[in-house]
């Protein structure tokens, strides 16, 4: 009951409204004259429209009686009053009529055949006395005219938008073209819209389809814009991003981040651009609303993995599986243009930063991008069952916008799910003895496509020095490397994994990069050295020999 008293009480206000400009837009009309200039008569009259909105026609005709005419269709609430003001030019007064920004926003037809958009023209009196009368009754139906629009629609929550919408998106006729147009739903989520659009000229024709999210526009970047005898809207997404899908004459191009919607006239233009600015953040609280939740990360792996399955991108498909728990991995397997390959990648969530896991669009297909904090070559890459070296970065394929979106949610919380759990284990103390465990148990034999490395760690009978030995071999060489140190002398501050093209190590130094380390190579005693790097087989391993480092130099 209250909204349709809500209902009555606007159409009622807007109702006087419009009687109020009437009676100024006839003010206006009762003022122009024909005026005489020069070897040119001017014949001036104003008809209004609809509420708000004004015809105004000027037939010039010369001394030989050729006659132009120039019609004016505009509404007044764009009507900049400054600019209204009543001039002498020559021999005649001209009143000036700008736009508000000097948008063009006024339609001038010329003869009933030429159609162009401007942002000013000019009105003539009779004299100064009627030039500023008609100027003073300009600037008086002005704000009548913005009382209108303000009323002019009552439309309330996203349903009553959407129907309004798919309602008032239609086609255009111009002289020399036709753009049909209109937009549907995608029901497989909220907020996702086509806009179908046929433009013929002549004998050409092409065909559009783009599709979007309502949630993905930016309100602020709902333009006008004016192309020859066009006059449409352009639409932007937030940030510039290139998450609108485009198929022209049913080919896929590229995605792209704008596009334009022509439309019937000028306030055909401003009521859809007053709907849209208003939908976009109720379509935005829809998909938010319908965004999965997940507690555990078993759920994340069950909602991502049938979003990225099967993905198209072109000549490529790419079929895609995520699986395990923080340590994670991704299989891709990729066939197309003759060639197929497979690309694993493993890595732990938490080593993921969720700020930098975002979708990125990449010509006729998107993906989503997983970087490491630190940009740390922590993800390991085999293609083809070879290792290849490791990665600060991975991307996975997504069949559309939404997903994109949905998947970019669900994975933000994986990798916080797990960065919580490591937090918690790195918290946990451990002491001399449970380090020395742990570095023995991490310190392994492991190859390299045909290196191999042999390592061993003791303690000394005090447990104050650390003996390193590692044999490194090759298929051509082998080299044996001895470090002795006193576990004193390193600086546990100094720890750091680093990566190289397929080889990890652990690095620690010594206390203000002094050169107390003992080394021998292949049994001969070297120079004295300020760094002990340590090899691991993969970067969970290093983690482990950091953990174990720590807590014995602490």
């Amino acid at each position: 009951m209250k909204k349709i008293i809500f209902s009555v009480l606007l159409l009622m206000s807007f109702e006087l409204f419009a009687q109020d400009f009437d009676s100024l837009a006839h003010n206006i009309a009762d003022q122009l004259e024909n005026v005489t200039a020069g070897k040119k008569e001017y014949q001036q009259t104003l008809e209004v429209q609809e509420p708000g909105v004004v015809t105004v026609k000027i037939e010039v005709i010369d001394s030989k009686g050729k006659t132009k005419t120039n019609d004016y269709l505009f509404n007044l609430a764009d009507i900049d009053p400054n600019t209204v003001r009543a001039t002498a030019k020559r021999d005649v007064i001209t009143i000036n009529v700008s736009t508000n920004k000097k948008q063009k926003l006024i339609k001038k037809t010329v003869n009933n055949e030429k159609v162009s958009y401007i942002n000013n023209f000019v009105l003539y009196g009779s004299d100064i006395d009627n030039g500023r009368a008609i100027a003073k009754s300009i600037k008086a139906a002005i704000p009548a005219a913005k009382k209108i629009l303000d009323k002019r629609l009552s439309l309330s929550g996203y349903n009553d938008r959407l129907q309004w919408l798919q309602d008032h998106i239609g086609s255009v006729d111009l002289v020399k073209k036709q753009i049909e147009q209109n937009l549907s739903l995608n029901e497989q989520y909220p907020g996702a819209v086509v806009l179908h659009k046929k433009v013929a000229a002549g004998k050409s024709e092409k065909d559009y389809r783009y599709s979007f999210n309502l949630a993905n526009l930016n309100p602020k970047r709902i333009d006008f814009f004016v192309s020859g005898n066009t006059f449409g809207l352009k639409l932007e997404t937030k940030h510039g991003n290139k998450l609108i899908n485009v198929v022209e004459n049913n080919e896929p191009k590229a995605y792209t981040n704008k596009i334009n919607m022509a439309c019937k006239s000028v306030e055909a233009a401003r009521d859809i651009q007053k709907v849209l600015t208003d939908i976009i953040p109720l379509a935005e609280q829809k998909f938010k609303a319908s965004l999965p939740q997940i507690s555990q990360l078993s759920q994340g792996y069950d909602v991502v993995n049938p979003l990225i399955e099967k993905v198209t991108t072109g000549s490529y498909e790419y079929s895609q599986d995520l699986s395990g728990n923080c340590m994670a991995t991704l299989t891709q397997n990729v066939t197309g243009n003759k060639k197929s390959y497979e690309d694993i990648y493993e890595f732990n969530w938490a080593d993921l930063n969720p700020n930098q896991i975002k979708p990125k669009t990449k010509g006729k297909y998107i993906v989503i991008e997983l970087k490491t904090k630190g940009k740390n070559k922590f993800i390991k890459h085999m293609r083809s069952g070879e290792l290849s070296n490791y990665t600060a970065g991975v991307e996975i394929y997504v069949p559309g916008a939404e997903e994109a979106v949905i998947i970019q949610n669900i994975l933000k919380k994986m990798v916080n799910i797990c960065t919580k759990q490591e937090e918690t284990k790195m918290k946990k103390p451990l002491s001399f003895s449970q380090g020395f465990d742990l570095l023995q148990n991490n310190i392994k034999n492991f190859n390299i496509g045909d290196t191999s490395y042999e390592q061993t760690v003791s303690l000394s009978d005090d447990n104050k020095s650390l003996k390193y030995t590692n044999i490194i071999a090759g298929s051509k060489s082998s080299k044996e490397y001895l470090y002795e140190v006193n576990l004193a002398d390193l600086n546990p501050k100094s720890i750091k994994i680093k990566v190289s093209g397929k080889k990890i190590t652990v690095e620690i130094a010594s206390n203000h990069m002094e050169k107390l380390i003992k080394y021998y190579k292949d049994g001969k005693i070297q120079s004295y050295q300020n760094k002990i790097n340590f090899y691991a087989p993969g970067i969970a391993t290093a983690k482990n020999i950091t953990r174990a480092l720590k807590a014995m130099t602490k």
